[in-house]
């Protein structure tokens, strides 16, 4: 295989010219004239002041010239000549990533005078872009208040972009986080296989992808009809870092905060205070460097940052509110050591109180190279090194320290660019890539995992976390990229190829300890006390569920089996960018993305039969299809005066994204022959084993029930796909800056998952005595799928669609105040928003009342309907020679609450699936008809009492009696945080050089500072995509807790506090 992977290498190597389908440059272009005459043959000079790095360019036929390929930002001098012409000088030019700016202009005769031009920032409006953009410069990521140092946080201004504080996770324009792509200096970073809640490598170990101090721009792109940007469905994030110039300059920082710079209080839903953090600790430091090697020649620029953070557990068995009954949960703790004890096996874990700890260290180097005034030569390597504990326990959640796990992460990134000027009217851009991504959990001491229900109000687990017992994942990414660009007339041809290459090793055996989870404490003790002195002999009905996975060893060889395979996607583009007239230009082209499959899953030849007998035309040992993916794009900018003052743009066109391998790999996980897994529900043949390595005696008892979960696609299965539509105006009304922008995402190709080893019983709950009133279909397994647990298929789907609405508004005084303002409503609605990495989550959390394996068009877990967003930042520039500079900033950030919807606890329907039955909303009628299983805490008529309150008080659910909760339902209230940011800088000239002395303070959420009150941030119940108020026993049976102890929200312990750090920073 890897031979296979290193030939195709070669082969694009050799056959591919050279550039880049991620933008990493800017440009210039514009068109010179004299008293309404073209210029041909002008010359264009454009000279990067800090480098030296000069680029020229030549006049055509037409009068037009065009200059790519150039270092974002500046100052640049652009010097326009012609004989027997004064010559025009733009100063100060300053360039965003990813445009190309307009500097157009008419010369004068007689060339014993030379015309100045300052251009210190834009001239009227964006000029450039078609599709919904944002930019973002060194000074304003500078100026964003921040602790995390994040590019969520520095991105988080973007009208179309809704934020998770507490994940990290980016959605825009209510398209699936997992869908976006994000790249530095053109390299690709997002995590392609699909873990991280932030898109990142190393996020899920708590780190970010680069140090802050190191980005120079940052362009945010949801709808870029450039066929040159793909692998996306969702948003693209371009970061460009920092390079050297003629002059060393360099910085050194220290960012830090203790429990004194963490809010105290907050208030909770009870109407009390949560009680004040006793240690916390944050610290972040670094240096970065760049200067000449050989001036106006060749550059260096380095760093390294170092960053540890440490926050408390707020709730720990000791905690007075958490929900769980610690009492309850010490004495069910005690007779689990009384097992283990009685099975003759060691086994020592006390409750988790630790502190979660994040550590990570980041290093880079870059090297610019001007071989010529044609040829730029960069190279850039970089380097994260993370680690994050997790697996701590919350206000309603109790867990031992053997459930806690670390994750580790560790990143190289190397790429190597190449920038041409082949001719004045020909210039090529290239690079190659390559990424290594090592990820790995590790635990405790081994040990089963058990979890107890109904523990108080909460849950308690023990042992370790099921997904973290062998868990390991190795990633090599290869990338090479091309564009030659033909600059011919007022066309801009562009031909391209973008190509990706991937090898992965995922090591992924959940369960591999077995994991036992009891309904009640009252269960646990019924099968403790059926226990001899062996500490066997429990009888097995009162364990809710039991699974175990153990890879096959006869076949793999090894018992922490990892599947390994390889896949590709090639892109091939060509694109016109025609300047109709001088204020219309239509950009139009055609992409084709060509996925590659390399290795095959195992061949399952018992499932292979099956799935034939049944019809379905897939197997195992199948590949996807290499279905070439059609994107063709339109786009135009139309300044409507010719003065940049009223600019309408837009476009349409398809973009195709990847999946993430991780769902990919879940099909070579399971076909049923490298692994086995089993699985037992209230089976009196199953025992709590409490030493991890004997799980298979219970295997041994369920292999007649069979034992093979299978993940397969659907023959024709395709990478994912969108129609983008958008149309945007840019218009100066009263001095401010006012853009409307509308974006409507159309899916053509999006994922859901199928459980074929379920079908419909042709019944409906309707039949039974005790929900008569509601008609969901009743599911039973399919006769001849006994041997197999379940069957994960994934299809496509075209159903599933979003758009978004905004307007923003900004305004610049020469005095040194920016304000900006914008207002989005966002709908998004799909089949499944496939929130997880595991088939069988994705297909539990499309929460359904109608079919499970059809499941209806409804509310996307993206939906965030309201965002609204205002910054204000002050720059005042004072003292001798103006080198001191205070500058304060204020970021407001109001957005709906996440998604949720509210399901049964328990499996209504008989499908197999827990908590994925969205619950019918009673009436008080139907009510009285249901039965109730009476606790320790309630009796049953006291919970139909407790269940009639809560329906009567709860938002949306008391409007809607008598009706099914939908999937997403409903959004939790709608959230507002203020973000502040200080700044004092002290500079000093000595010669040629300033040093600068700053010192900040950022406070986050900083109105909780002002009114324990305010800037609470929720999370539903005890997940963050559904509540389960009703527990379904079977048989017709219900729970219902008092309405106190299961709210729709909880505050976050540490996000609805304020949250201070002060900085320190050195610059010369």
């Amino acid at each position: 295989m890897l031979k296979r992977l290193h030939l195709l290498l070669a082969l694009f190597i050799l056959t591919v010219n050279a550039a880049m389908a991620q933008i990493t440059t800017s440009g210039i272009s514009g068109k010179i004239s004299s008293n309404g005459e073209t210029v041909i043959g002008a010359t264009v000079t454009a000279t990067h002041q800090p480098s030296g790095t000069v680029y020229r360019a030549v006049t055509n036929v037409d009068g037009r010239y065009t200059i790519q390929g150039m270092r974002p930002g500046g100052p640049y001098k652009v010097s326009i000549s012609y004989i027997g012409y004064k010559d025009k000088v733009f100063n100060n030019v300053s360039l965003n990533l990813g445009e190309s700016q307009n500097l157009s202009c008419s010369l004068q005769e007689d060339a014993k005078q030379l015309q100045e031009v300052v251009v210190s920032g834009k001239a009227g409006l964006n000029g450039t872009k078609t599709g919904a953009a944002m930019s973002i410069n060194a000074q304003q990521i500078a100026d964003m208040p921040s602790i995390s140092h994040s590019i969520a946080d520095v991105a988080r201004l973007n009208p179309q972009l809704t934020t998770n504080g507490q994940s990290g996770s980016m959605s825009f324009a209510g398209m699936n986080n997992r869908y976006n792509s994000f790249q530095i200096d053109g390299v690709m970073n997002n995590d392609v296989f699909g873990l991280t809640a932030n898109g990142s490598n190393g996020g899920q170990a708590g780190s970010q992808p680069v140090s802050m101090e190191t980005i120079d721009q940052i362009q945010v792109n949801i709808a870029p009809f450039d066929v040159r940007q793909g692998g996306f469905t969702g948003g693209a994030i371009n970061a460009v870092t920092k390079s050297g110039t003629n002059e060393f300059h360099g910085s050194g920082y220290f960012y830090g905060n203790n429990q004194d710079l963490v809010g105290r209080h907050y208030k909770n839903m009870d109407g009390t205070y949560a009680q004040p953090y006793d240690d916390e600790k944050e610290t972040l430091f670094g240096f970065t460097l760049g200067g000449p090697i050989i001036k106006n020649k060749l550059f260096f620029f380095a760093n390294y940052e170092n960053s540890e953070k440490s926050y408390p557990t707020q709730y720990t068995i000791d905690s007075p509110d958490v929900k769980f009954n610690p009492d309850l949960a010490k004495a069910l703790m005690s007779k689990i050591y009384d097992l283990a004890n009685r099975q003759g096996y060691d086994y020592a874990t006390s409750w988790a109180d630790k502190d979660k700890n994040v550590k990570s260290q980041k290093a880079g180097l870059k090297l610019d190279w001007n071989i010529n005034e044609f040829n730029k030569f960069s190279v850039r390597w970089s380097y994260v090194d993370a680690k994050q504990t997790l697996g701590l326990g919350g206000i309603a959640t109790l867990n031992t320290t053997d459930h806690l796990y670390d994750f580790k992460s560790k990143t190289h990134s190397f790429s190597a660019e190449l920038q041409s000027r082949i001719s004045p009217n020909l210039s090529n851009e290239a690079r190659v890539s390559y990424v290594s991504v090592r990820d790995e959990r590790t635990s405790g001491q081994p040990a089963p995992s058990i979890t107890i229900y109904k523990v108080g109000n909460g849950t308690m687990n023990i042992g370790n976390e099921y997904s973290s017992m062998a868990n390991g994942l190795k990633q090599d990414i290869y990338t090479l990229e091309d564009n030659f660009t033909w600059y011919k007339g007022n066309h801009t041809l562009t031909f391209g190829t973008h190509n990706e290459l991937y090898k992965f090793s995922n090591l992924f055996l959940q369960n591999l300890y077995g994991c036992y989870y009891f309904d009640t404490p009252d269960d646990f003790l019924n099968y403790y006390n059926g226990c001899g002195a062996d500490g066997f002999g429990g009888d097995g009905k009162y364990i809710k569920n039991f699974y175990f996975t153990q890879a096959n060893v006869e076949v793999t060889g090894n018992p922490r089996w990892a599947p390994e395979f390889s896949a590709a996607q090639l892109g091939f583009y060509v694109q016109d960018k025609w300047d109709v007239t001088d204020s219309f230009q239509l950009t139009y082209g055609l992409r084709m993305d060509m996925p590659l499959f390399f290795d095959t899953p195992a061949e399952n030849a018992k499932f292979n039969e099956w799935a034939a007998g049944k019809g379905y035309g897939f197997k195992t040992n199948q590949k996807l299809a290499s279905t070439p993916m059609w994107s063709p794009r339109v786009g135009f900018r139309w300044d409507i005066e010719k003065n940049r003052k009223y600019i309408l743009r837009g476009g349409i066109g398809v973009f195709t994204g990847r999946i993430p391998f991780v769902w990919l790999s879940n099909n070579f996980t399971n076909t049923g022959v490298q692994t086995s897994s089993y699985s037992a529900k209230n089976n009196s043949a199953v025992q709590l084993i409490m030493d991890p390595n004997k799980q298979t005696q219970n295997a041994d008892n369920l292999k007649a029930t069979g034992s093979q979960l299978i993940n397969v696609f659907d023959k024709d299965f395709k990478f994912t796909q969108t129609m983008r539509v958008n149309l945007g105006f840019d218009f100066n009304l009263l001095g401010i800056d006012w853009t409307a922008e509308g974006i409507f995402s159309k899916s053509l190709n999006d994922v859901y998952y199928k459980n074929l080893a379920y079908e419909e019983s042709g019944k409906t709950l309707s039949q039974t005595s005790y929900m008569n009133w509601d008609n969901r279909p009743l599911y039973t397994k399919v006769a001849d799928a006994k041997s197999f647990t379940n069957i994960y298929a994934m299809y496509n789907t075209s159903k599933g669609y979003s758009y978004s609405l905004s307007l923003s508004a900004a305004k610049h005084f020469a005095f040194g105040l920016d304000l900006n303002a914008s207002y989005t409503f966002t709908h998004s609605e799909s089949v499944s928003s496939m929130t997880s990495s595991v088939a069988q989550s994705n297909w539990r959390n499309t929460h359904t009342y109608r079919f499970s394996n059809n499941p209806e068009l409804a509310n996307s877990g993206y939906n965030v309907p309201h965002t609204v967003k205002a910054s204000a930042f002050y720059h005042f520039n004072w003292g001798t020679n103006k080198l001191f500079t205070t500058t304060v900033g204020l970021i407001y950030q109001g957005q709906s609450g996440s998604p949720y919807s509210l399901v049964y606890s328990g499996d209504i329907n008989g499908d197999n699936g827990t908590s994925n039955d969205l619950i019918f909303i009673p009436t008080d009628a139907q009510v009285d008809q249901m039965q109730f299983l009476g606790t320790d805490a309630y009796t049953a008529e006291q919970q139909r009492a407790n269940l009639k309150q809560w329906l009567a008080t709860t938002r949306y659910v008391k409007d809607h009696r008598g009706e099914y909760f939908e999937r997403y339902g409903d959004n939790l209230p709608f959230e507002s945080h203020f973000d502040f940011h200080f700044g004092q800088k002290f500079g000093i000239r000595t010669g040629k050089y300033v040093h600068a002395l700053e010192l900040t303070l950022d406070i986050m959420n900083v109105a909780n500072l002002l009114n324990k009150d305010w800037g609470r941030t929720f999370s539903s119940g005890y997940n963050s995509e559904f509540v389960s108020p009703i527990t379904y026993k079977g048989d017709g049976v219900f729970q219902f807790a008092n309405p106190s102890d299961m709210p729709l929200k909880y505050p976050s312990s540490y996000y609805s506090r304020w949250r201070g750090q002060v900085g320190l920073k050195y610059t010369f």
